[in-house]
């Protein structure tokens, strides 16, 4: 747990790296992906003409709340690395129910692949990462077709899941209001309860400290998938936390650890189809 100061000093990095994004790589804020306010997305673009690999940011924040623009960072992280980021907006709970969360983002992922190459994306190259109940989007969105297909495409367009501290059933939850967030809720809306059949790559991380969410849960997806014959990729990293993981993609954080390096070489490899 980082003692007050240092929470301080976390948050005033991100403000002040939130602020710079705009200034760092090419932005394009409130692309709309669908009707309505809630569903914009901001579009960060490496410099270059492309294509280059496109990844789908899904911030995290309890199914309750959250922002595009907290996580500002990440997109411009990315884009220095050489990928276009798309961060979409979608609803919240109590607002939205969970498979409303599902279908906006399903929604924005079906988007992207239609129009990356009206933002020097590679639509082949179109990688879904998520932190958190993010994380629980991505996988949902990556193992149950059913959402993608509502959508207009499919699991298979994609060229890979990346969950970074995801809550792939609710026994990984140690937040009792996360937990409420599920109470009475289908069985089908936990990512482990999915894990057979086809479906694209998977990278799965976590930290060791996590808190909020269980690292067990990372291990019981990785562990239940295998034997349903697939073969993800997984990695626990000591000392971090919860937050720890998504500020991890971004300096200075990514000078402490190997997540963003271990992400972008899963991104760079990612392919769609046979």
């Amino acid at each position: 747990m980082l003692s007050l100061m240092a929470q301080s000093a976390v948050n005033l990095t991100l403000l002040i790296l939130n602020l710079l994004a705009p200034l760092e790589v090419q932005v394009d804020k409130g692309r709309a992906y669908a009707a309505g306010e809630s569903h914009q997305a901001d579009i960060y673009r490496p410099s270059g003409p492309g294509p280059h690999p496109v990844v789908v940011f899904l911030y995290g924040g309890g199914w309750r709340s959250g922002s595009k623009e907290d996580v500002a960072y990440v997109g411009a992280a990315f884009a220095r690395r050489g990928f276009v980021a798309v961060i979409p907006e979608y609803r919240h709970v109590p607002a939205a129910g969970l498979p409303d969360i599902l279908d906006d983002n399903a929604t924005a992922v079906a988007w992207t692949l239609a129009h990356a190459a009206e933002f020097t994306g590679d639509p082949r190259r179109v990688v879904v990462v998520g932190h958190s109940s993010g994380a629980w989007a991505a996988a949902m969105l990556g193992l149950d077709a059913a959402w993608l297909e509502r959508a207009g495409t499919s699991p298979e367009a994609l060229a890979g899941i990346v969950g970074l501290s995801g809550p792939y059933a609710v026994a990984a939850l140690n937040d009792p209001q996360d937990r409420q967030v599920f109470a009475g809720s289908d069985q089908a809306l936990q990512p482990i309860n999915h894990a057979a059949g086809p479906h694209p790559a998977m990278l799965l991380l976590t930290g060791a400290a996590d808190g909020d969410v269980k690292p067990s849960g990372t291990v019981a997806l990785a562990d239940k998938l295998q034997v349903s014959g697939s073969t993800p990729q997984m990695r626990i990293y000591p000392g971090l936390g919860h937050a720890d993981m998504v500020e991890a993609l971004s300096v200075p954080f990514s000078l402490h650890s190997s997540v963003a390096r271990d992400i972008c070489r899963f991104v760079d490899a990612a392919r769609a189809g046979p």
